[in-house]
């Protein structure tokens, strides 16, 4: 599927939990950067690989923070979008969330009077 919009695009990652989606830094009505922070909370196994015309440092570290696990400057060849994705599918999955205590207490234990 495709979409040439980033809240059509959101909205489809949020209903279809895809196992990668591919996303574009400029899209327009959204930056790319908004959507993988966006997607990621409501699709947190979604693996995104970010893809843009920019190859500066800081760009490519705010993709990472945010949940990218790739980055594809453009122009590109479609090896290095193949290699991308491959890369992605590679990694392990998020584990699903599991329920954990809040509060943790560490103490010695009281002796006996």
């Amino acid at each position: 599927m495709a979409f040439d919009n980033g809240r059509a695009g959101l909205e489809a990652i949020r209903e279809l939990a895809p196992e990668i989606a591919l996303v574009d830094r400029r899209l327009g009505d959204v930056d790319g950067l908004e959507v993988i922070r966006d997607a990621r909370a409501a699709s947190p196994a979604t693996r995104f690989v970010m893809v843009s015309a920019c190859s500066e440092t800081r760009d490519i570290v705010m993709a990472m923070r945010r949940g990218a696990c790739d980055y594809v400057t453009k122009p590109f060849e479609p090896a290095d979008i193949t290699g991308a994705l491959e890369r992605a599918l590679a990694e392990p999955m998020d584990p699903q969330p599991i329920s954990r205590p809040k509060l943790i207490i560490l103490c010695p234990k009281k002796e006996a009077a």
